[in-house]
């Protein structure tokens, strides 16, 4: 009986209807397995946001088109849109936020998904540079600093920096030198050489922000042609008319208070007073104000030397010698601010 049973068996899945069954049988056995290994546990991470789903696809862009998911081109997904799906998986989409970045007068807007400001600015390098902004690290300015967390709407200003070096030529001034001549009359001037500017190549280093020039820094001079002072004579000489028409150099002036004495004797000098209206009289000084042994021109009295010295002589006050005590009262008497020019000092004459 067994064996008649296995016997029908045997004969029937040799037979057409046999054939068809078992296939169908191992297809069904088949799609079972294969549907069962499609079906994956995921979880889909959205910024800070995490969701787990079950999911019979194989790729990231078919999970995320079969949940509604879209994704901005510079959203940052993890694994990448064509990237395998497998049991555990974690997708993750990290969203693009939009920054202000200010460069000079000029504002753009940025989309970026990047964690900072460097990885963003290495990131859209290619999209700075068509507009034309290229950041140079280490030399250009940026505020907020390079590792600052990207938030939404951040606000980031570049200073574009520029170190140039630039050559010029520049004049160098000429000084003025004053030569005395005391064969000149005071107040004449004369040029005797006249003065030509220099010139010397400069070497400036020149940094601009944005554009603008902030700083110039002398880094290296080199003389070309040197300068050729100007020269001018300028004259010393004094000169006063005398009461005869004589014209006298003379070296200063100091206005005194004069009076006049008389008497003869003998003079602090040892010298017997006199006055000599063609000639040369003495008066009496204060030493500290008019060296004894000056030659001197009173005006009003003539050439003298001061040769006396008194009491009463003391600073601004000189005393002039006359013949006679009535020509020292009535004629001279007390005058004030009267010019006192000093020839020559002792041992000049």
């Amino acid at each position: 009986m067994v064996n008649f049973k296995k016997y029908q068996i045997a004969s029937f899945a040799k037979s057409p209807k046999g054939k068809i069954l078992m296939s169908i049988i191992i297809l069904a056995i088949i799609a079972s397995v294969t549907f069962t290994n499609m079906r994956k546990t995921i979880t889909i991470k959205i910024d800070d946001k995490e969701e787990t789903l079950v999911t019979y696809k194989g790729k990231v862009k078919d999970v995320l088109e079969t949940m509604g998911i879209e994704v901005d081109p510079k959203d940052k997904v993890e694994p990448s849109l064509e990237g395998k799906v497998s049991e555990g998986d974690t997708i993750s989409i990290k969203r693009a936020v939009s920054v202000k970045l200010t460069v000079g007068d000029k504002q753009i807007e940025i989309n970026t998904a990047e964690d900072t400001i460097k990885e963003m600015l290495v990131a859209e390098k290619e999209q700075l540079k068509s507009q034309g902004i290229e950041y140079n690290e280490g030399v250009d300015e940026i505020a907020p600093a390079l590792d600052t967390k990207i938030t939404k709407d951040l606000k980031i200003d570049l200073v574009k920096v520029e170190v140039k070096k630039e050559l010029a030529k520049e004049a160098i001034d000429f000084d003025v030198v004053v030569e005395e001549d005391s064969s000149l009359d005071s107040g004449v001037e004369e040029v005797k050489q006249e003065g030509v500017s220099g010139e010397k190549e400069v070497t400036y280093e020149v940094i601009y922000k944005n554009g603008k020039e902030v700083s110039r820094t002398l880094k290296s001079s080199k003389v070309i042609s040197e300068p050729v002072n100007k020269i001018v004579v300028q004259g010393t000489r004094k000169t006063i008319a005398s009461r005869n028409g004589q014209l006298l150099d003379y070296k200063s002036v100091i206005y005194v208070e004069a009076t006049a004495y008389s008497g003869g004797g003998i003079t602090a000098t040892g010298t017997v007073p006199v006055r000599d209206p063609n000639g040369i009289s003495t008066i009496s000084v204060d030493p500290r104000v008019i060296p004894l042994g000056s030659l001197v021109y009173v005006e009003g009295y003539g050439k003298a030397i001061a040769a006396d010295t008194g009491g009463a002589i003391v600073g601004n006050i000189i005393d002039v010698y006359v013949n006679s005590n009535e020509e020292a009262l009535n004629n001279w008497g007390r005058r004030y601010d009267v010019p006192v020019y000093i020839l020559a000092y002792p041992g000049e004459w």
